[in-house]
């Protein structure tokens, strides 16, 4: 009986060539579709920061004070770390780090690398995987000597590809600093979690007062309300402006990292994926019920010859379900290529070398993107095969079949 089923869905196929086509090309577009949507909401969320730390810790990067009954808002500077890295005690960790930037020519193209300068143990909060060399050690971090660390993306466009610069020098702020470590490219999608750059320095070896983001890691999850309000007495009995009053912490910046990237776990993010996969699904729909339309005909004939419900229905679902995985290779084949071409033209036109690193994750793929797309061309095959199967013939002769 297969065998009969799938020799006569190759002949129906071959003598359909513009539906075939066009419904092959849907099923790959929907599969590699929902494959750069998974790599963008991976991407973005990002696995840079061990999950024992992302729930007790707390990150700011600017606080509210009042003045003369009036609130203003400032960023944290570079002496608000080294205030409160002293005088604080609730946290089990605090990390310092200030942005900065330089520009540069690079093979005939100007470019701003994003430079971060960091403080002892930001190589414990930050997850970064390392791809050849080691992170800065806190006696080089205490002491401002000339080491970097890099992404992959700034080795390969300074040293060339595959190859490992550890050792080198990368010129900065016109002094030669000695290459540690290369690490894999950092998301600007996950902004969210992570402090974004090309290279990482030591905190003090940036000379200006940028905006600084100050990491406070709690000694457990409920300690980080405490460690909040020290926060606002360090600085309340600082007075560090002169006239303030009182120092407030804004409520969105109350948040644990965990919290603060939750939008990517919630269920209102999962519902908006659904919907955004339903689209193609429903014109995959659209088509099939379409091309019922067009063999009303012969299922009506094959139905008066006594061909029952389920033969048609076995008959049709075969069909979309060829149908569906010759798609889905030719979109599993697309989509690392694509994936590729997307990362890479992003580094070429932006004049900072910052990747989306949509890393090709076959695990994922195959969890999520495989299932969700046979699911959807399951439905949208199977329900018009439905309908169609059973209609009355007298129907079917009418050309109702919806």
């Amino acid at each position: 009986m297969l065998r009969h089923y799938f020799l006569t869905t190759i002949r129906t196929l071959r003598q359909n060539m513009l539906y075939t086509a066009l419904s092959v090309f849907g099923i790959a577009l929907t599969f590699v579709f929902v494959s750069i949507l998974l790599l963008f909401v991976k991407s973005s969320k990002g696995d840079y920061i061990p999950p024992k730390y992302t729930e007790r810790t707390w990150q700011i990067r600017q606080y509210e004070y009042q003045e003369n009954e009036r609130r203003f808002t400032t960023t944290t500077r570079k002496k608000d770390y080294e205030l409160l890295a002293s005088k604080m005690k609730t946290p089990e960790m605090i990390v310092g780090v200030i942005s900065s930037g330089e520009s540069v020519v690079l093979n005939d193209q100007n470019m701003t690398f994003m430079i971060l300068g960091v403080t002892d143990n930001y190589f414990e909060i930050q997850k970064l995987k390392f791809l050849h060399g080691r992170p800065l050690n806190k006696q080089e971090i205490a002491e401002s000597m000339p080491v970097a660390v890099i992404d992959r993306n700034t080795a390969d466009l300074y040293f060339g590809k595959n190859t490992d610069p550890t050792g080198k020098n990368i010129e900065l702020f016109a002094i030669q600093y000695r290459i540690l470590g290369v690490v894999e490219n950092v998301s600007f999608l996950s902004s969210m979690s992570v402090e974004i750059a090309n290279i990482w320095i030591p905190f003090d070896a940036v000379r200006n007062d940028n905006q600084t983001t100050i990491y406070f890691t709690a000694k457990n999850k409920a300690s980080i309300a405490d460690m909040q309000a020290e926060f606002t007495r360090v600085l309340n009995e600082s007075n560090t402006i002169e006239g303030a009053t009182q120092y407030n912490i804004s409520d969105w910046q109350k948040k644990s990292l965990e919290e603060s990237t939750s939008f990517f776990n919630s269920s209102a993010t999962i519902m908006i994926l659904l919907i955004l996969m339903l689209i193609p699904a429903l014109n995959i729909l659209s088509l099939n019920i379409s091309k019922s339309h067009e063999r009303s005909e012969e299922i009506a004939v094959r139905k008066a010859f006594g061909a029952p419900w389920y033969t048609i229905f076995g008959q049709l679902f075969i069909e979309n379900t060829m149908i569906t995985l010759v798609g889905a290779v030719i979109g599993m084949c697309v989509t690392p290529f694509l994936v590729q071409a997307i990362d890479r033209t992003m580094l070429d036109t932006a004049t900072v070398p910052l990747a989306m690193a949509l890393n090709f994750d076959l695990v994922t793929l195959f969890m999520v993107a495989v299932p969700s797309v046979l699911l959807f061309s399951f439905l949208s095959g199977s329900i018009p095969a439905w309908i169609i199967a059973k209609k009355d013939i007298v129907n079917v002769l009418k050309g109702e079949i919806q």
